[in-house]
């Protein structure tokens, strides 16, 4: 997330850029995030959603320990985070396409391998954080809505699989 924030502040305000992401506001962005960690994980010890599970042997987050803690946490670590680097990269995009539609056809920058390449991966990156965590987050939000109906239909066999 804050690497798209960081991209979208880079292309879409360029002018803004250096004073935005100067040494001291780097440092300052670098201890937000460290304590927005912590911030995040406290709340786990008043809630008592981190318990042993037998099927996975370990602690782990308990889906079941409070509806709206579960329902927090997909929306602050799931949903919250895909709307922003969407945002970021739409706009990213659009902004693209309207400086090329300014700069006449015989004028027009030329994407060079490595613009596509570093585009793709980064792309790739972000469907796959998607795809890996969208099982995770919505079976959460279901157990947070209906436990009672939801928790039954969950295979054992899910809490073993490879990870």
């Amino acid at each position: 997330t804050w690497y798209s924030i960081n991209r979208y502040c880079y292309i879409c305000h360029s002018l803004k850029y250096d004073k935005l992401y100067s040494d001291k506001n780097s440092v300052c962005y670098v201890l937000l995030i460290w304590a927005l960690t912590v911030v995040a994980i406290v709340p786990n010890l008043f809630v008592g959603s981190l318990q042993y599970d037998p099927r996975v042997y370990s602690c782990t987050f308990v889906q079941s320990a409070s509806s709206a803690y579960t329902i927090a946490v997909v929306f602050f670590h799931f949903i919250l985070p895909i709307m922003i680097v969407t945002y970021c990269y739409l706009r990213i995009w659009i902004l693209v396409i309207q400086v090329r539609r300014r700069v006449k056809p015989d004028n027009r920058p030329k994407l060079t391998p490595h613009d596509v390449r570093n585009f793709v991966t980064m792309f790739v990156v972000f469907v796959l954080f998607a795809v890996c965590w969208a099982p995770l987050n919505f079976i959460g939000l279901a157990v947070a809505i209906k436990p009672e109906v939801v928790i039954p239909l969950i295979p054992e066999w899910l809490f073993v699989a490879p990870k």
